[in-house]
C-alpha cells in the first residue's frame, strides 16, 4: 500500500526526487533540443516525458518497497504539474521548475496519492477524510511518563487533536497484549471510558475527546481489539463515592469523587501530609510533587485509610509507593502535629 511518512523525511530530498528536480531543470533549459518533447504539446505530458527516463510509468510496479515508493515521488511530480498546468494556462517547464524551487524552500510538498502516517503531534492542523488511531492504550495514551495532573490533561488534549482530525470517520483501537500469542495485559486508554461499546456512558469534563471525535463524523466508530485473544475481566469504571459519577477526570480519579462533590476531609492530616512530602522531597533532592500529587495527599486525607491495603488503593499510591515509604510514613503523619499549625 503506499504511504507516506508525515514529519519524517522531507520530500524533496528524497534521492528520486532530487534527480527528476534536475532532469526537469535541464530539459526547461535545453528543451529544443531534447527528443523526448518533441511529441509532448502540453506541460504535463512534458514533464511525464521527462520522468519516463527517471522510472516513472503510466502504471504503477506491482508489489511494494523501494520500487513502489520512488514510482510514488515521481507520480507525486506528474500529478502536482497537472495540477499546475490547470492552475496556471500556458505554464511552461520553467515555470514548473520554479515552482517546485519555491516549494522545496518551503517544504510544501505535493500529496502522494496513499495512506499518510502521522504522529498525533505531526498531524496538528492537517485534516482527512478516514483517520484511524491506533495503540490508544494505557501506557501509550496517556504515556506512562505522564504523572501529574498537568502532564495527563496534556495527553489528553493531545489525542482530541487527533480524533479532530476525522472529516468523515473515525476509528479507535488499541491491542490487547504486547506481541501476539502474549498474555493479554493491556486495557484501553481511560480517555475511553464512557465511549466504548458496553460501557458507562461518558459525563462531565471526561467526555470531552469523545464529543470532539463523534461530532465531526457521525460514522465515527471506536474500534474493538482485531486480534482474537482470551476473554479478560472488564475493569468498572471509575466512580465518585458520593454521587456514583462516572469519573474519567485524572484528578477526579485519585479524589474518587466529583470535584464539585463535598469533602469531610481532614485538614490537619493534610498538613502533615504536606509535612511530610516536602521532608521526602528534600532527601530526595526533586520536587514535591514528584514525591506525590496534592490530589493523592487529600484522596488520603479524604479517605483516612487505617491499614496498609487500604492505603495501597489509593490513586496514584500503590503497594510500591508503600513499600518504599508508607511503613515510615504513616505512623508518623497520623500522629506528629503539622509545623504550619504549631503557631
Amino acid at each position: 500500500m503506499p504511504y507516506q511518512l508525515r514529519g519524517a523525511e522531507r520530500f524533496f530530498d528524497r534521492p528520486e526526487v532530487r534527480k527528476a528536480g534536475i532532469a526537469l531543470r535541464g530539459a526547461a533549459r535545453f528543451g529544443g533540443n531534447d527528443a523526448l518533447l518533441d511529441d509532448a504539446p502540453d506541460l504535463p505530458s512534458q514533464v511525464r516525458a521527462v520522468l519516463s527516463g527517471e522510472g516513472w510509468t503510466p502504471q504503477p510496479p506491482a508489489g511494494s518497497g523501494a520500487v513502489r515508493e520512488r514510482w510514488e515521488s515521481l507520480a507525486a511530480l506528474v500529478h502536482l504539474a497537472q495540477d499546475f498546468a490547470a492552475a496556471r494556462p500556458g505554464a511552461t517547464l520553467a515555470d514548473l521548475v520554479a515552482e517546485l524551487d519555491e516549494r522545496a524552500g518551503a517544504q510544501h510538498a505535493p500529496t502522494v496519492q496513499g495512506v499518510t502516517l502521522a504522529s498525533l503531534h505531526s498531524a496538528k492542523g492537517l485534516e482527512w477524510d478516514v483517520v484511524f488511531l491506533v495503540g490508544v492504550a494505557e501506557g501509550m495514551m496517556p504515556i506512562t511518563y505522564a504523572k501529574t495532573d498537568e502532564q495527563i490533561e496534556e495527553e489528553r488534549r493531545l489525542l482530541y487533536v487527533g480524533v479532530t482530525r476525522a472529516r468523515e470517520r473515525l476509528h479507535l483501537s488499541w491491542a490487547l497484549s504486547r506481541s501476539p500469542g502474549s498474555r493479554p495485559n493491556r486495557r484501553p486508554s481511560r480517555f475511553l471510558d464512557g465511549l466504548r461499546p458496553g460501557s458507562t456512558a461518558a459525563a462531565g469534563r471526561g467526555g470531552t475527546v469523545g464529543a470532539g471525535g463523534v461530532e465531526r463524523g457521525p460514522a465515527a466508530t471506536v474500534s474493538a481489539p482485531a486480534a482474537p485473544g482470551p476473554r479478560r475481566r472488564q475493569r468498572s469504571p471509575a466512580r465518585c463515592r458520593v454521587c456514583g459519577r462516572t469519573l474519567t477526570d485524572a484528578g477526579e480519579m485519585k479524589l474518587m469523587r466529583c470535584e464539585d462533590c463535598p469533602t469531610d476531609m481532614d485538614e490537619g492530616l493534610y498538613e502533615r501530609l504536606r509535612d511530610w512530602r516536602a521532608g521526602q522531597a528534600e532527601r530526595s533532592g526533586q520536587p514535591a510533587f514528584c514525591v506525590f500529587t496534592d490530589k493523592t495527599l487529600m484522596a488520603i486525607a479524604e479517605t483516612v485509610p487505617d491499614e496498609e491495603h487500604a492505603l495501597a488503593r489509593i490513586p496514584g499510591w500503590g503497594c510500591a509507593s508503600w513499600a518504599a515509604t508508607g511503613l515510615m510514613f504513616w505512623p508518623s503523619a497520623q500522629v506528629a502535629p503539622s509545623k504550619r499549625t504549631e503557631a
